[in-house]
């Protein structure tokens, strides 16, 4: 009888530690550095992509005063690689408003900002923001959609 319920113990203890969360290299952000964009990138609508012509991006901003903030845009690689294409670092003034204008080139750029202070965790935020030729806007600006109205070929 001893033996058969330290069996069962056993099989318990076993059961408990193979169903338990195990939560030993998770990197929870608890307490994030506060961060808003007031313009140039809608922060609401990370997942999707948005356009642009133009070849650089101004963004206007708020954060903690005095938070680090750096900025990378990356476009990527032929194989499947991130390709680093512009990288800066800078500190936010005593109000927490901040401006920072970076380049784009054409096809997708990745952008990730991070807001770095004492006080809180690191935060990250990635945009995709993709650049067309100047030709396409021009396109665009010649053509008439009205509906029903089929387009005449040459």
């Amino acid at each position: 009888m001893k033996q058969r319920s330290m069996r069962f113990a056993i099989f318990i203890v076993v059961l408990m530690l193979s169903i338990s969360p195990v939560s030993a290299f998770a990197d929870d952000i608890k307490n994030p550095a506060p961060f808003s964009i007031t313009s140039g990138l809608n922060i609401d609508e990370e997942e999707t992509q948005e356009a642009t012509f133009d070849d650089s991006r101004m963004v206007y901003g708020e954060t903690l005063p005095f938070a680090d903030i750096t900025v990378t845009v990356s476009r990527m690689n032929w194989d499947g690689s991130m390709l680093e294409e512009y990288h800066d670092d800078f500190e936010v003034g005593s109000l927490g408003i901040f401006s920072m204008s970076f380049p784009l080139n054409m096809g997708t750029n990745y952008i990730k900002i991070t807001v770095t202070d004492e006080e809180y965790d690191v935060a990250t935020y990635s945009y995709e923001l993709k650049r067309k030729p100047q030709s396409v806007k021009d396109e665009l600006k010649n053509m008439i959609a009205l509906p029903g109205l089929m387009p005449k070929h040459k």
